[in-house]
């Protein structure tokens, strides 16, 4: 029997990796690393909402890897008025603390394992090549991968077709027709499908409405309901 997909494309953060353990980890280690006092209630909201805003600009080619790895702790000091010394440092360590923390969203081991050898699979990641090499690559899904396409090794970033390009040409793959790119971000890994002419499945595990233009062709709440849309 044909199956509908050959060659699965999955987001790695917030789709198989959990990317909230992984950012709480990594800023209070930051902090602590630097002897500075952490206050979680407060601090980590406007974190996120700086470091939202800044990957936004990045899809959108507005600001480049290398200064996003500073200019998003400008931000954050910034907003809570406290002095940084040095950003630069800081937005190291916080790179290599990010690197440690590779957990797993519920459901995503057994769902990588009971597909392996019935597709070709491969990550595709808007990230940071310090970041993700090592959170990938010593990841209990390490092995399972055809390919990891880390946006900064590639100089291109989802959702622009480049990206694509550089996956489908890594997996030998011709026919889009028989490519899903599996996300939890519309304006990255949705879009970056739609505007590539693969199939795109929105991980949608809040279940949030969804207001904008970008429309997926298929949406899950949870990683196994994959099993049925992929045969």
């Amino acid at each position: 029997m044909n199956k509908k997909f050959e060659l699965l494309l999955f987001d790695a953060d917030g789709t198989l990796y959990d990317f909230e353990k992984t950012e709480k980890y990594a800023l209070r280690k930051t902090f602590a690393d630097f002897g500075l006092t952490y206050n979680e209630a407060e601090y980590l909201p406007v974190f996120k909402s700086v470091n939202l805003q800044i990957w936004k600009e990045f899809e959108r080619n507005e600001i480049s890897a290398e200064k996003l790895k500073t200019e998003r702790f400008v931000r954050f000091f910034n907003a809570l008025k406290i002095e940084c010394d040095d950003c630069v440092e800081f937005g190291k360590k916080y790179l290599l603390n990010l690197s440690e923390e590779n957990s797993l969203l519920p459901g995503a081991k057994n769902l990588i394992e009971e597909l392996a050898g019935e597709f070709r699979m491969a990550i595709i990641t808007n990230g940071l090549t310090i970041v993700q090499r090592k959170r990938l690559y010593n990841s209990q899904l390490a092995k399972f991968w055809d390919a990891i396409i880390i946006s900064e090794e590639v100089g291109f970033t989802k959702p622009n077709k480049e990206i694509f390009d550089v996956a489908f040409g890594k997996l030998g793959c011709k026919d889009k027709s028989k490519a899903l790119i599996i996300g939890d971000k519309l304006t990255s890994d949705i879009l970056g499908g739609n505007n590539y002419g693969i199939a795109t499945c929105w991980f949608n595990p809040e279940k949030k409405t969804n207001t904008s233009e970008i429309k997926p062709t298929y949406e899950i709440s949870k990683l196994y309901q994959l099993k049925k849309i992929v045969g």
